[in-house]
């Protein structure tokens, strides 16, 4: 085989991370890190419910823009047909699964504000 044959195609990696690792990051230790700095432990007032509303779309934002990026970098970079797929499957489950966790929060801080 020749050094072309064995090498990946140059820009195909993400400067150093890989696919998984972005994705384990961007719908799993971000939320939750951002969820973890905004948490009281003791008795939360209005601004702590606030303040922990507005940690979780940013946490549902972050997995939205990582698994929309993930798809369009692959695109771009003309991946295999079954890779776009696969990115696409997981974009179809995490977008609608992160729009609803916004839109429960919403109604949580209303009910937490309105008591």
């Amino acid at each position: 085989m020749t050094d072309v044959a064995t090498k990946p195609r140059p820009g195909t990696s993400l400067r150093g991370f890989s696919a998984p690792l972005i994705l384990l990051g961007g719908l799993v230790i971000v939320p939750i890190g951002l969820a973890l700095l905004t948490t009281g432990y003791e008795a939360p007032d209005d601004a702590a419910y606030v303040r922990m509303a507005f940690a979780s779309v940013a946490g549902a934002t972050v997995a939205i823009i990582t698994v929309l990026g993930l798809i369009v970098d692959r695109i771009v970079r003309r991946a295999s047909l079954s890779t776009i797929a696969i990115f696409a499957v997981i974009a179809l489950v995490v977008v609608p699964w992160q729009l609803s966790a916004v839109s429960r929060t919403a109604d949580l801080l209303l009910t937490r504000l309105a008591l």
